[in-house]
């Protein structure tokens, strides 16, 4: 355990320069946590069902395009994200998970649990 604890050390000594360990830190949690909260912020401000089985694919696609936008937000926004990270994460799980919403039957307003991708 202590072996590991000096290699993490070490990697951040290394990998990280101009900040500090828990500044970083932070930001990390930003893309580890912003799919967790716009998971829950859906589920609790919303009763739309949503297709299963591409809920996962938004939780990781999030983190990427999070990623993406803020590398390039200076140049394209002129704004650095920073620990905002967590919250454009979140939002872009939240607004995933939309996009994934069930249809429901115009007849009876049911969910229609055989809705087709296409």
């Amino acid at each position: 355990v202590s072996i590991a604890i000096i290699l993490v050390i070490i990697s951040f000594k290394y990998i990280i320069r101009d900040e500090s360990v828990i500044a970083k830190l932070f930001v990390f949690a930003g893309y580890t946590y912003g799919p967790l909260l716009g998971l829950y912020s859906f589920g609790l401000f919303t009763k739309m069902q949503v297709r299963d089985k591409l809920v996962p694919l938004v939780a990781i696609l999030s983190p990427i395009l999070t990623y993406i936008i803020s590398v390039n937000s200076l140049n394209w926004f002129g704004f650095e994200f920073g620990f905002f990270v967590l919250i454009l994460n979140g939002l872009l799980t939240y607004l995933g998970l939309i996009l994934l919403r069930r249809k429901k039957d115009k007849g009876t307003g049911d969910i229609d649990l055989n809705t087709s991708f296409s």
